[in-house]
């Protein structure tokens, strides 16, 4: 299970900016995940759970952003979504992506982010 090292990661960057800026308590943190990524949101989310645990992020809850996958061609400058299959398999291949225009090569603009977008504090005056 990826996601659990993937939700360790998050966390200790996140305990790292909150402890630098001194704050009391998290409350939400924003992800944005991208199509392309295949990862589980309810494994991740759990394994978040788990990793927050005595720290300081340990009340808050993660939010995902999705980002639909956009796609650059170079032949014929089309700039847009493509279609891709979502197989059941996805997890253990690379899909081969090309322009829905032209059939060439196409280079991934959006789609494979993950990545925390912002994060949500507690207001002092609220314990």
């Amino acid at each position: 299970m990826h996601e659990y090292s993937i939700a360790r990661e998050l966390v200790e960057t996140l305990i790292d900016q909150v402890d630098e800026a001194d704050l009391r308590r998290a409350e939400v943190v924003h992800v944005e995940l991208g199509e392309l990524r295949v990862l589980s949101k309810e494994a991740l989310s759990s394994a978040y759970d788990i990793t927050t645990q005595e720290t300081v992020l340990e009340y808050s809850r993660i939010e995902f952003e999705d980002v639909e996958l956009e796609v650059s061609c170079k032949e014929c400058d089309f700039v847009g979504q493509v279609n891709h299959e979502e197989a059941e398999g996805l997890h253990f291949a690379i899909p081969v992506l090309s322009c829905p225009r032209c059939g060439g090569p196409v280079e991934v603009k959006k789609g494979n982010e993950l990545a925390i977008r912002t994060l949500t504090i507690a207001d002092d005056d609220e314990d």
